[in-house]
């Protein structure tokens, strides 16, 4: 191993392999022209960190340093930064865009042509320290704690999902298939951007009681109750407005294929890891509207800084578990052996 004179070396979790890490002194960066050095004191993982440690995303491969949701504190600073400060709280907005293609210029950067997420195809925030363009930081409010920040990263995904129905949800009644971190994000925050009202469904009760203590309308076990039945109950006649499907699940997708009136929006948020099978006859018959969903653009991020600030979503309900940074195989191996886990936060 490599040595560093102290002050120079910091501490990065690697992994190596699926289902391996290690834990290996790195030397420090220093930022360079714009970039901001932070002491990293949180990072949350993520559905995608969890398929990359099992060998199983398509986009990401071993070795890796994973953090793509991180919160921290700017120590130093590049030539010519000025948005941001030493002693600064923040956290990071991961995209690394080329601001050239037409989708760049049209300012849909999220579906950027060769758009790399940092911690996914670049180096990600699982060390002592980041440096890290500062134009992609943003000022936590002083009433947001760093585990918690980490947090708003999937919230403006939800944000952003929740804003690509035309004309949003402001007045509508929605349904959020899956009650995971991001189905749970995208009913909260349809919740805080208007919507009349907002179910969710999953047959996990662990995640439902904790939608319905984040402030969600109505939470539904669909192993356990009839949708259809419910739908109509809560929604009348006219039923849904916009279904979210953040399952990733064929069977959930075909089923609001059923339950949506003619003429919905039906938002794919979640990443389907295999081909799905569709009933698109109903999409074609129903003339639904089906959109898919791409993390985030700044105004998402704004929007999510704003809401967590003003207490309108609750985040701090979804951290159940957390780990300092040298325990991240043990947070791994939770993951994979406990069932009632929603959010871990690496504290580092």
């Amino acid at each position: 191993m490599k040595a560093f004179h102290t002050e120079r070396a910091m501490k990065q979790a690697i992994l190596v392999a699926p289902e391996q890490f290690e834990i290996r002194e790195v030397e420090k960066p220093s930022p360079k022209k714009g970039e901001a050095l932070l002491k990293v004191k949180a990072v949350g993982i993520c559905g995608s960190d969890i398929h990359a440690y099992h060998g199983k995303h398509p986009f990401m491969s071993c070795p890796i340093v994973l953090g793509h949701e991180a919160a921290g504190e700017v120590v130093e600073l590049g030539e010519g930064v000025t948005n941001v400060a030493i002693g600064d709280r923040v956290l990071m907005r991961p995209q690394d865009i080329c601001g050239e293609c037409p989708m760049c210029k049209s300012g849909r950067y999220n579906i950027c042509k060769s758009l790399k997420v940092i911690g996914c195809q670049e180096t990600g925030a699982s060390s002592d320290y980041f440096a890290v363009d500062a134009e992609l930081l943003y000022k936590l409010p002083d009433n947001v704690a760093y585990d918690v920040g980490t947090v708003v990263e999937p919230l403006a995904v939800g944000v952003h999902a929740v804003k690509r129905p035309n004309g949003g949800v402001k007045g509508k009644n929605v349904v959020v298939i899956g009650a995971g971190t991001i189905g749970n994000v995208v009913a909260q925050s349809a919740k805080g951007l208007g919507a009349n009202k907002v179910m969710i469904t999953d047959v996990s009760d662990f995640k439902l009681d904790m939608a319905k203590k984040c402030g969600i309308d109505i939470a539904v076990n669909v192993a356990k109750e009839d949708i259809f039945k419910v739908i109509e109950e809560n929604y009348g006649v006219d039923g849904v407005d916009v279904v979210f499907e953040c399952s990733a699940n064929d069977g959930a997708l075909n089923q609001a294929l059923e339950y949506a009136r003619k003429g919905t929006t039906i938002v794919i948020v979640g990443v389907f890891g295999n081909k799905a099978t569709v009933n698109l006859a109903n999409v074609q018959d129903r003339e639904y509207d089906v959109i898919g969903t791409l993390m985030y653009l700044h105004e998402d991020y704004v929007d999510a800084l704003r809401l967590v600030g003003e207490g309108t979503v609750d985040l701090e309900t979804l951290i159940t578990h957390r780990f300092p940074l040298e325990k991240v195989a043990d947070a791994y191996q939770c993951i994979k052996e406990n069932k009632d886990v929603q959010k871990i936060i690496l504290t580092v």
